[in-house]
């Protein structure tokens, strides 16, 4: 995990805290860009809704294992290292 200043982690825990709020337990995250996901989700998986958070490239990798990790949600298979948004799928 990279080391961050406090401005930063005040930055990612804002986020985790925003994400927080919409997830589910059967929820997935990623993280990818998101005119391509928003394809790729029109013809893997059609039924499936995603829900964008902006995020600074750099914090993606770390939000993203923090739900993987510490509260187990799972990783999508569309999630892609040093992305603009983090996705959840529900």
């Amino acid at each position: 995990m990279a080391n961050f200043n406090a401005h930063q982690i005040k930055e990612i825990n804002d986020l985790i805290e925003e994400i927080a709020k919409v997830i589910k337990p059967k929820s997935e995250i990623g993280a990818h860009d998101k005119p391509a996901i928003t394809q790729l989700l029109k013809t893997h998986e059609p039924k499936k809704k995603a829900t964008f958070f902006k995020c600074k490239r750099e914090f993606t990798e770390s939000i993203v294992m923090h739900f993987v990790k510490e509260k187990e949600i799972a990783k999508s298979r569309f999630h892609k290292n040093n992305q603009t948004c983090i996705f959840i799928l529900k």
